[in-house]
């Protein structure tokens, strides 16, 4: 019986003070109400058996009284939850005794069975009132004291010890053990985590020294994940097990927020490691937080994910045409190469495809010699900067021509035509990069040469905001920090055009510390950058993650990168500017090498815990038991069983009704439908005007748009269906390769959401027509021309133009000419400057301009009636003129249509002669 009360214990003893309310409870059920009596009408009857003095309840019977309180004690006792645990899991001698825990990560996995056996070890100390000395060999601070402690402080001390992330460091406590002379310790006691970690043989001879040793062991060791690492796309770790662990595992990728991205199966075979490769889309690799091997839990299990891995999502735009004939002279070329190994590019080709890039969280857009955006699109782009975007811009002719506001300076405005661009006779060269700048470190290469560039206006704040400049002082680089984010601007352009540094390495340097840059914590003044890593969250060593507790201290930029789980530093998460950096254990197979069964002539024992029988289950069910027999008292002494048995067939027949569940809404999908008018111009070709408003300009369009698609069937083997005529704020421009533009007298300023369009159709290969209709032209654009084109150009963002000359291919595309009339005898059109397509490379329409400015009234002179006559006399007007007229009309479409097919055949004859034919 003695045996049994020592065994009995409580795992909720605060629940037996709920006994001390038994007598309140005896005093509130000793009394019961009487049973109402049954009496038969008339009235008078019942007025005559009413008593005359008043009466008292009846008293409750005494079993259902001992009843009611037995069923009170033993809930009391269950909720205490009662089990029976004998002790005496380790037989030792009596005397001072040394427990010694193995408490790092190797013991996290088995922690609870661990701490049970530690418990009991502790509480046989505690009966036998020997003193306790505790020690964990996990790394900790500072020398130990030579001091006993009583078996009921050591349990205290156990009951809120948890495992270590660290590794154990069993040497660095033997050394303390020794030098704290333990002289009159009687047994020492090691509960190891089985490993070997090389140092087991001498740890366990060390305390032999000391005193009888007994060692236990667990009875297999945990699986862990090797150093991460990151290949171009592929996630790389490897899987480590132990030669009794099991040869299947798995490696699950966890995202921020705690769900499973990927989960990958391990086969070890018969090896101890496995490499595993995962590779994931860049939107969800960005929310790696770790990466855990399955069934594990505990700090080398779990490798941390920082931003050194994470991959960037940056979008590429250009303001020159998407193809390149010459792919090293691509605006974008150099940019692509420098920022692909390191980020994740895109190269949206319209307005909305940015805007769904931005809406997913897009990290930095660089624009290449875009120039002025709209106001939606400034707008749109500025609320992204804000809120931690990076915009990286590049000069260029557009650029100079044309600035906004999202710009870190305002630029000096120069002429269109010539480029708005700053040049020398003597080339400059690179001035050294300032401390304050992101890009100080870098080593200037002495061949970089600068020959054009776009120029800042002097303001005070110009150095502040300048990363880099030239020789002479004037700024190379320059940037703002708006909200969040950054506006970054290059001087020159994104290709070697303007200089010779996107040819280089430190160009591609430079991008990387762009695209590697924290917006958020990203400041232009030295002085105010932080140089240590700071912890933000420590592994525990089940393998979670907590705030640290003051103990840690930074640790600087140098040592982050060669820093190893210590003691000064642990395993988690650091963050320095808004950036953060893991410490992972980096363990091999080796690590996992088991300790032998036999150490120092010790056999290890395994923990084997003393049966738990738990009584609090037996006591439940005798209170239901109790509670139904006090039930069915309670039924049989108010007379209310035949009620009961009512009630209880009423709750049968409610239980056995159907439940009817409610219809199921049907949900129709909207079908998306095609516009017959985009349906007919999609399966044929057709030429199409703008409606201007003016209806006699319409028709003059119409008929003469009829006219020469009639002389375009006639003379050329070309097949166009009826003219269209387009409403640019509600068309669909694709389906065009040609819209013919007549400028009326009076316009308006274009919307922006026109004006985006038609950007998007000349940069997808698309030709604009532009007739002023007034016989002359000046399309310099610089307010000595045509008002109402000058209006209409205004804010477009447009190339630099040119009269068409001798040579181009819109002078040979079906017929040879060398002047191009219309109703009138004017000057020649203007085209896109052959200088700027093979500076730029903006050819992306198979060398077509994306605009032709013309002012010879060309409708006019194709308009045809019914009868195939002309509708408009010519001026001065002779046969050959109109003849002419056409054949200008029949060219510009073949240009096109077929591109510089024509200029191709500049080289038959060469390839001809070369084939021998």
């Amino acid at each position: 019986m003695n045996a049994f009360w020592n065994a009995l214990q409580f795992g909720t003893p605060l629940a037996l003070w709920g006994l001390l309310a038994l007598p309140v409870i005896w005093w509130l059920l000793r009394f019961t109400p009487p049973r109402p009596k049954q009496i038969k009408f008339p009235p008078i009857r019942i007025l005559l058996g009413l008593p005359t003095q008043e009466e008292t309840p009846d008293k409750t019977p005494w079993w259902l009284l001992l009843l009611r309180l037995g069923l009170a004690a033993v809930l009391i006792f269950a909720v205490a939850q009662p089990f029976i645990q004998p002790k005496g899991a380790a037989v030792l001698p009596q005397g001072h005794r040394l427990v010694i825990v193995d408490n790092g990560w190797a013991s996290a996995q088995t922690w609870s069975a661990k701490r049970n056996f530690l418990l009991q070890v502790l509480e046989q100390a505690r009966d036998d009132g020997v003193p306790v000395t505790l020690l964990g060999t996990a790394p900790v601070a500072g020398a130990l004291a030579n001091s006993k402690a009583t078996a009921r402080e050591a349990l205290d001390r156990a009951r809120l010890m948890k495992p270590s992330a660290l590794n154990t460091d069993r040497s660095a406590l033997l050394d303390k053990i020794k030098a704290a002379n333990f002289t009159d310790v009687a047994s020492v006691l090691w509960l190891s985590d089985g490993l070997q970690s090389n140092s087991a043989e001498d740890f366990a001879k060390g305390l032999q020294a000391i005193a009888p040793l007994q060692v236990y062991a667990e009875a297999s060791a945990p699986g862990a994940l090797g150093a991460l690492r990151v290949e171009g796309n592929d996630i790389k770790v490897t899987a480590l097990r132990n030669a009794t662990s099991p040869s299947t595992a798995s490696v699950r990728i966890i995202a921020g927020n705690g769900r499973t991205l990927a989960e990958t199966p391990v086969d070890f075979g018969a090896a101890l490691e496995k490499e595993v490769a995962v590779n994931l889309p860049n939107a969800l690799r960005n929310e790696i937080s770790a990466i855990a091997l399955e069934g594990q839990d505990h700090a080398a299990a779990r490798q941390l994910f920082d931003d050194r891995w994470r991959r960037r999502t940056i979008a590429l735009q250009s303001g020159d045409n998407n193809q390149s004939a010459q792919l090293l002279l691509a605006p974008l070329q150099y940019v692509r190469r420098g920022l692909e190994p390191y980020a994740e590019l895109s190269e949206p080709q319209s307005e909305a495809e940015r805007t769904a890039l931005i809406d997913a969280g897009l990290s930095m857009l660089v624009l290449a010699d875009i120039g002025a955006l709209g106001e939606e699109q400034a707008k749109q782009l500025n609320q992204w900067v804000e809120r931690g975007g990076i915009l990286l811009r590049f000069a260029g002719p557009r650029l100079a021509a044309a600035q906004d506001a999202l710009l870190p300076v305002t630029l000096r405005q120069g002429d269109r035509a010539l480029g708005s661009s700053l040049s020398w006779e003597t080339p400059q060269g690179l001035a050294s990069f300032p401390d304050s700048s992101p890009f100080a470190g870098l080593a200037i290469d002495p061949a970089i040469k600068v020959e054009r560039q776009v120029l800042a206006e002097p303001s005070p704040d110009l150095s502040d905001r300048t990363w880099a400049s030239l020789e002479d002082g004037t700024p190379l680089v320059t940037a703002e920090k708006r909200g969040r984010g950054l506006v970054v601007l290059f001087h020159v352009t994104a290709n070697a055009n303007w200089s010779n540094l996107p040819l280089s390495g430190l160009f591609l340097s430079m991008l990387q510390r762009v695209a590697g840059l924290d917006a958020a914590a990203t400041q232009t003044n030295a002085q105010t950058t932080e140089a240590n890593y700071v912890p933000r969250l420590l592994l525990a060593g089940d393998g979670t993650l907590a705030p640290p507790d003051g103990s840690v201290q930074p640790i600087t930029q140098a040592n982050m990168e060669t820093a190893k789980a210590s003691l000064t530093t642990p395993p988690g998460l650091y963050a320095r500017q808004g950036r953060e950096r893991a410490i992972n254990h980096a363990l091999v197979a080796t690590d996992l090498v088991s300790m032998a069964p036999v150490i120092a002539g010790v056999s290890a024992q395994g923990y084997v815990e003393a049966p738990r029988q738990d009584i609090a289950p037996l006591l439940f069910a005798a209170a239901a038991v109790m509670f139904l027999l006090d039930t069915l008292a309670t039924v049989l002494l108010g007379g209310g069983f035949r009620r009961a048995a009512t009630v209880a067939a009423s709750l049968l027949v409610l239980s056995l009704t159907p439940l009817s569940s409610p219809p199921a809404l049907a949900q129709s999908e909207a079908e998306k439908q095609i516009s017959d008018a985009d349906l007919k111009a999609a399966l044929q070709t057709h030429l199409a005007y703008v409606k201007t408003g003016d209806s006699e300009l319409d028709d003059t369009s119409e008929a003469g748009l009829r006219g020469l698609t009639l002389l375009m069937t006639d003379r050329t083997s070309a097949s166009l269906g009826e003219p269209i005529a387009l409403d640019l704020a509600q068309d669909d421009l694709t389906f065009y390769p040609i819209i013919y533009w007549p400028v009326p007298d009076t316009v308006e300023p274009l919307p922006d959401a026109v004006r985006s369009k038609l950007a998007a159709y000349m940069k997808n290969g698309g030709m604009l027509f532009f007739d002023t209709r007034d016989g002359g032209l000046d399309a310099s654009l610089n307010g000595g021309g045509n008002a109402s084109l000058q209006t209409l150009l205004a804010k477009l963002d447009l190339p630099p133009l040119e009269p068409v000359p001798e040579k181009h291919v819109l002078t040979r595309s079906f017929y040879l000419l060398d002047r191009f009339p219309g109703r009138y005898e004017g000057p020649a059109p203007w085209v896109e400057a052959q200088g700027a397509i093979e500076n730029t490379a903006a050819t992306a329409a198979d060398g077509v301009s994306s605009i032709i400015i013309g002012a010879n009234d060309y409708a006019a002179a194709w308009a045809l009636n019914e009868n195939g006559e002309a509708l408009n006399a010519v001026v001065p007007g002779s046969d050959r003129q109109r003849e002419f007229a056409i054949r200008t009309g029949i060219n510009v479409v073949m240009y096109a249509l077929t591109g510089n097919y024509k200029a191709d055949q500049v080289h038959v004859p060469a390839l001809l002669e070369r084939l021998g034919q």
